[in-house]
């Protein structure tokens, strides 16, 4: 049943997108928790992933969108890269590195629980990553919202949209259908997260200046 599963999914992957100039759709071998595993190679932005695991589980999710490598580069690195050059001693190096990595962890934390009023504040890269974890949030909602079954962004180290659904009891056909629905869901999250126009005006109507600085001079 998994080998049908999978040729009918990759041949729907196939006509999905094909006016998308996907590099390819790829089966790689799946863990010992997983059935099967597909990503469909969407270069240069955010492959999508999917995921039947062996409880039932069946999993669509792209990205990442890489939070913590962001922040740390284009934040943390600015605000502590004097400290530790300055630093005369080996301890001096390792307490800025152990600093760095608490408020790291805070900042992530602080996403998570949508806290980005006092980034918005901030100059530089950091109300950037505010900004767009703002817009991934209320694009899940609005994707959620449309297709009536939860997708989420998960903040994290690597963030990304998920949706996930239990496929005990259904026979091939109706997975094969739930899987594509999914995929359609995290589709239209993938492309209205990097529409820059589309988050321009959510921020506008924010009463939030838009970004300058644009996503795809890092990816």
């Amino acid at each position: 049943m998994s080998e049908n599963i999978v040729e009918k999914l990759r041949s729907l992957l196939t006509e999905k997108f094909k006016h998308e100039h996907f590099s390819s759709i790829e089966l790689l071998t799946p863990a010992l928790t997983e059935k099967w595993f597909i990503i469909v190679r969407l270069p240069p932005f955010y492959d999508i992933f999917l995921t039947s695991y062996k409880d039932g589980r069946v999993e669509v999710d792209t990205g990442p969108v890489r939070t913590g490598d962001g922040i740390r580069e284009f934040h943390l690195y600015k605000k502590y890269r004097r400290k530790y050059e300055e630093a005369k001693t080996e301890e001096e190096r390792r307490e800025i590195y152990e600093k760095k990595d608490k408020e790291e962890d805070r900042i992530i934390e602080d996403f998570r629980q949508g806290m980005f009023e006092k980034y918005l504040r901030m100059k530089g890269s950091i109300a950037y990553y505010a900004k767009e974890h703002m817009w991934a949030n209320e694009v899940a909602r609005r994707v959620s919202d449309k297709y009536g079954f939860e997708v989420r962004f998960n903040i994290d180290y690597e963030s990304g949209f998920v949706t996930t659904f239990n496929s005990a009891g259904m026979d091939e056909e109706q997975m094969v259908r739930e899987v594509m629905r999914r995929v359609d869901a995290i589709a239209e999250a993938r492309e209205m997260f990097i529409s820059e126009d589309m988050w321009d005006e959510f921020l506008i109507s924010k009463g939030i200046e838009p970004v300058k600085s644009r996503r795809r001079r890092r990816i």
